[in-house]
């Protein structure tokens, strides 16, 4: 989280910023900083190599919500604050808007690009919660150890245990 906070505050710098605009090559750095730091970001949660027992779906939920707001402290920084780049001075030929109006509506898609993957991440997390809440339930009336319980739930590794569902049977 932070290397990612880190890069993409880094990268909207003014000095920066007006860089990778004017410099193809200092652009290319830019994308493969910003692809690094998100793949490095969303590893914990993928949990592509083992975490910490105590890194489960409740603390990734609460590790979502902390780059949620570090998303939206800096979405809101360009939606409210003047103008941050002076190579836009002359407005935007494209669409025709102020420098402010196009750093507002940069801001706002940072936001909502933010809040879709957030939502997707979280539904995720919920029903996987769910999940183990049903087969941490069904192994424990099945009479195994506690301990053992929440660690194979955990690493999702209950199908394991002797006499446990393959699937969780959720239609009970």
């Amino acid at each position: 989280l932070p290397i990612w906070a880190a890069n993409l505050a880094l990268w909207h710098v003014p000095a920066f910023y007006e860089a990778a605009v004017e410099s193809s090559g200092v652009h290319a750095i830019e994308h493969v900083a910003f692809l690094s730091a998100g793949v490095i970001l969303w590893l914990p949660v993928l949990e592509t190599l083992p975490a910490p027992e105590w890194f489960g779906s409740s603390a990734k939920l609460g590790y979502i919500v902390g780059v949620r707001l570090v998303g939206t402290l800096i979405g809101n920084v360009f939606i409210w604050g003047e103008p941050f780049y002076a190579i836009y001075e002359a407005g935007d030929d494209f669409l025709g808007l102020s420098p402010q109006a196009d750093q507002s509506l940069a801001g706002s898609l940072m936001m909502l690009e933010g809040s879709l993957v957030t939502i997707v991440a979280i539904a995720w997390l919920f029903l996987r919660m769910a999940q183990e809440g049903q087969v941490r339930q069904e192994l424990l009336e099945r009479g195994h150890d506690p301990r053992t319980v929440r660690r194979a739930v955990r690493y999702r590794r209950w199908h394991e245990l002797a006499g446990a569902p393959s699937k969780p049977n959720i239609a009970k």
